[in-house]
Formats: structure tokens, sequence, C-alpha cells
């Protein structure tokens, strides 16, 4: 699996897993399972995981898409 945007952009700005989520106002151990695709942001979340990147990284990042998305 590839590298999740959000933790791209982190490391660009030399922030860490916990910063990221301290900033976004969640756990980091959540924070992991969304980058490795084990869960899904809630939208709210999403959001402010968006805007913590200065909207660098869109909100349909942190999603999964729906099963018939997936396939096309």
């Amino acid at each position: 699996m590839s590298e999740h945007p959000m933790l791209r952009w982190a490391k660009s700005k030399e922030m860490s897993v916990a910063q990221v989520a301290e900033a976004a106002d969640c756990s980091d151990a959540h924070l992991r399972n969304i980058f490795a695709g084990r869960k899904e942001a809630s939208l709210g979340l999403a959001k402010r995981l968006s805007e913590v990147s200065g909207g660098v990284i869109p909100l349909d990042a942190f999603l999964k898409p729906e099963p018939n998305e997936a396939r096309a």
C-alpha cells in the first residue's frame, strides 16, 4: 500500500503523526489507522485534517470509496 497523502504532507512539513493528530483534535492511534487504511475518518475529522494541511490534502483523501466506486 502506498503512503497516505497526508502522511507525505506531514513529513514534508517535518510534523509527526502526533503533531498532526493534536492539530486535528484526534488521537495519533486513530490517525495511524486512517493512514494505514484500516479506518475511515468522519466527515468532521476529514475536514479538520484538510484544514490542517491548508487545503492541500482534499477531504476525499480521508474517505474510503464506495465498493462500486472502487471497481471503476
